[in-house]
């Protein structure tokens, strides 16, 4: 997989691709690094097949230029395109002459490799396969990693998309249905979270946070969709520690104890909500933690910086800010020291 983008792959289509202008060219080959850095095996196909597949990329996210990766559009804006369509794309902007009797191998080859993804999924899903009206468009979860093309740490930040989202290959093997991420505690423990977005941050908060920053401590809490009470429930030790309600649906999506520093962790993975905010943070100090409220440190933890930029809620004073695609750094909100609990009173 390429990893800069100094590492642009090369087309050798000689009746096609090498009479392009130089602008089109680039951008056809930034297309295919990306299908190639979300997981499709592009070194499977030949020359024309690779620049095909990565022109219906750009017809399906309706991107003319380099400089349009940010505004893709995707199943969220209602936009999608016909296979007739995609060939007129293909004509009209990328320097094209493929015939409109074309449509049909815009389906079964250009598209399916990223349909078996989900890259690119269908605008009507009841519509019969063979309907040439049927439109397609870029999924939306998918659009959100493709907008960050460009940013310096985009291969970063597709390098923990990728943990939560299977390849090409991986959708095709006999474990297709096994949809479970694999997360490796402090202490050695392999423990299984349903696959999805606000997991794969939980997965890093586990393998990267907490070895740098937790002081060797004990994962006490993990919390999964598919577990009311968590993947890890150490009910006993939280009880221990002075912990209040732990079975009122409150308790954060993970939380871990030093006993080497005598603190205790309280981090929320942030997808799309909850954040430690004012409000959040007065909920767990009141609600939650109990006579152990002096020991606690709040974590926000993000997916990248950009998705930390466009968090709309107001982080609390006081807290901490971790962004798992620059794992040796934290943002501190203020207070008189940098890392370290601030003795809470739990009736505060």
């Amino acid at each position: 997989m390429y990893d800069s983008y100094d590492q642009l792959p090369d087309i050798n289509c000689k009746k096609t691709f090498d009479e392009k202008s130089e602008p089109i060219k680039q951008l056809i080959r930034e297309s295919l690094q990306i299908l190639d850095c979300l997981g499709i095996p592009i070194d499977n196909y030949t020359e024309r097949q690779k620049e095909k597949m990565a022109m219906a990329l750009l017809a399906v996210g309706d991107v003319k230029s380099s400089s349009e990766w940010k505004q893709i559009k995707d199943s969220r804006k209602k936009y999608s395109v016909t296979t007739r369509e995609i060939i007129s794309f293909h004509n009209a902007y990328l320097e094209e002459h493929i015939s409109s009797g074309s449509y049909d191998d815009i389906r079964r080859k250009d598209l399916q490799p990223m349909l078996v993804c989900e890259i690119v999924v269908q605008s009507a899903a009841d519509a019969n396969i063979s309907d040439p009206t049927r439109g397609y468009q870029i999924s939306a979860e998918y659009a959100r990693i493709i907008k960050n093309y460009g940013q310096s740490d985009w291969f970063k930040q597709v390098a923990i998309f990728n943990k939560s989202h299977m390849s090409y290959e991986e959708r095709l093997s006999s474990k297709r249905n096994i949809r479970k991420l694999k997360v490796t505690t402090p202490d050695g423990r392999e423990i299984e979270l349903k696959d999805g977005e606000h997991n794969g941050i939980q997965k890093a908060v586990i393998e990267e946070f907490l070895p740098r920053y937790g002081y060797g401590a004990q994962l006490l809490y993990c919390g999964d969709s598919d577990n009311k009470y968590g993947v890890i429930f150490e009910e006993e030790k939280l009880n221990e520690l002075g912990f209040g309600d732990l079975k009122g649906g409150k308790l954060p999506d993970v939380i871990a104890y030093s006993q080497e520093k005598d603190w205790v962790f309280l981090i929320e993975a942030y997808h799309t909500s909850n954040p430690i905010t004012k409000l959040r943070k007065h909920e767990l100090v009141t609600k939650v933690l109990g006579s152990c409220a002096k020991k606690a440190i709040f974590v926000t933890a993000f997916e990248t910086m950009s998705s930390y930029k466009n968090c709309q809620e107001e982080l609390a004073w006081e807290t901490e800010v971790w962004i798992a695609t620059e794992p040796d750094h934290m943002i501190h909100r203020d207070g008189e020291r940098f890392l370290g609990p601030y003795s809470y009173s739990a009736m505060s």
